[in-house]
């Protein structure tokens, strides 16, 4: 991999695959740091060492380009929504340390204004239209499902998802009742 910053450098990468997706997608591939992920994660990753003698990876240059690159062992991982994992990885290693961030993130600015009124921010998310609500659902759907699968350590990041999928599951029923009342 490319070295933009000589500085925290990964000591792995996973290559994460979508559970229930078409097997030809190929990986999404994740830089993490091994000391992180422990602290972030129940899960165990069985890792591979790094190489003998180092306890980072060491950037060296190619003779073909002028920039530095690294090589990292690389472990998959099958999760249930492959799209959220940066934005997971993002908050539950440390790299982002503002939490409301990612309410912001998961849900429209209008909704995240009603916090915190539950059931006023679920009515609020449920006017949002047809396409769009959709691919926030099931963002907020797979993300929770990786924190589930994943167990995430970060008691405020999994209560805020928590809530954020409690909201975003409410509007949905919001959504189905309105619509069976059209018909």
């Amino acid at each position: 991999m490319p070295v933009i910053f000589d500085a925290h450098l990964p000591s792995h990468i996973i290559a994460a695959t979508q559970a229930n997706a078409n097997p030809s997608f190929p990986p999404l591939m994740l830089p993490i740091d091994a000391r992180l992920w422990g602290q972030g994660f129940r899960v165990d990753l069985s890792l591979p060492p790094v190489e003998p003698g180092s306890t980072a990876a060491v950037p060296r240059r190619l003779d073909s380009t002028h920039g530095l690159v690294v090589t990292l062992p690389v472990v998959p991982l099958s999760v249930p929504h492959a799209a959220s994992m940066p934005l997971l990885l993002l908050f539950a290693l440390g790299l982002e340390t503002q939490p409301n961030i990612l309410a912001w993130r998961l849900l429209p600015t209008h909704v995240v204004e009603e916090f915190p009124n539950a059931p006023e921010m679920a009515r609020v998310l449920s006017r949002l239209r047809g396409e769009r609500f959709e691919q926030l659902f099931n963002y907020n759907q797979g993300i929770w499902k990786n924190i589930l699968a994943l167990g995430l350590k970060g008691t405020e990041l999994v209560e805020l998802v928590q809530t954020v999928w409690n909201v975003t599951a409410e509007a949905k029923r919001i959504r189905q009742r309105l619509q069976r009342q059209r018909q």
